[in-house]
């Protein structure tokens, strides 16, 4: 069972990669009036979906100390980058981050599926072992 969250938390993981790319393309396309910024902002508020998700899936799906903190962080960050562009009126010099933020979200989101893969691979490495009868230990 842990196996399989660890698998959904990986592949969780590398969807919202894809999403927080696609997410870029549509704030790029709301700048020079391809799509409407209705777009990027509903898509946006839907990225926390699978971010909320994701913690919970590190956790039961067991994926290490690195796999849980990188989760923890990219959920950090997306509360970060939601909170951004309510502060353009006032302080909009913080406000610009939220361009560096998204930046850092596609990093933090691919660290995080890498680190999910390589608590999958090390467990794939491990022998599992059984005891006999006469207690020796024999790799299964």
């Amino acid at each position: 069972m842990q196996m399989a969250l660890a698998r959904a938390h990986q592949i969780v993981a590398w969807f919202t990669v894809v999403g927080i790319l696609l997410q870029i393309y549509l704030a790029g396309g709301g700048s020079f009036g391809a799509v409407s910024y209705d777009l990027h902002r509903a898509w946006g508020n839907l990225l926390g979906l699978p971010i909320l998700v994701l913690p919970i899936l590190a956790l039961a799906g067991r994926i290490g100390r690195r796999g849980i903190g990188l989760t923890m962080l990219l959920l950090g960050l997306y509360i970060v980058q939601m909170a951004l562009p309510s502060l353009r009126v006032g302080l909009p010099y913080i406000a610009a981050f939220h361009v560096l933020n998204a930046t850092a979200l596609v990093g933090v989101a691919a660290a995080t599926g890498r680190a999910s893969g390589a608590a999958i691979a090390a467990r794939r490495r491990t022998p599992v072992l059984t005891t006999t009868s006469a207690g020796s230990e024999h790799g299964a």
